[in-house]
């Protein structure tokens, strides 16, 4: 079962991360994820558990938990969405109109 972590602290090793799982099970897959440019933590991750059970208890033991200094959020993962467009809605604007003024909205540049 796929988890998703969300506020964890940025100086949280993956390693560390692990090793607070393993009372839930012991083959978690752990990757907290970086920004490609600074190689700085963004705060977030996600978690394997092969045993849905485990990830459960995961999940029931350690939300809202305070983790360095932080109160992480875990949960199971929601796949993205394979037919998704990947427009992103502005409001009630039609895109033939965003485009047509150059990309600003009552006189916003977005």
């Amino acid at each position: 079962m796929k988890l998703f972590i969300a506020n964890v602290a940025f100086n949280l090793a993956e390693a560390a991360l692990k090793q607070m799982l393993t009372p839930f099970g012991q083959d978690a897959l752990v990757g907290l994820i970086t920004d490609p440019e600074t190689g700085k933590r963004k705060g977030f991750g996600c978690i394997e558990m092969p045993i849905r059970e485990q990830a459960l208890r995961a999940i029931a033991g350690l939300n809202d938990q305070m983790i360095g200094g932080r109160k992480i959020s875990i949960k199971e993962a929601v796949e993205k969405d394979q037919g998704s467009t990947g427009f992103i809605s502005r409001g009630n604007v039609s895109q033939r109109n965003y485009r047509d003024n150059g990309g600003e909205i009552d006189g916003n540049r977005w």
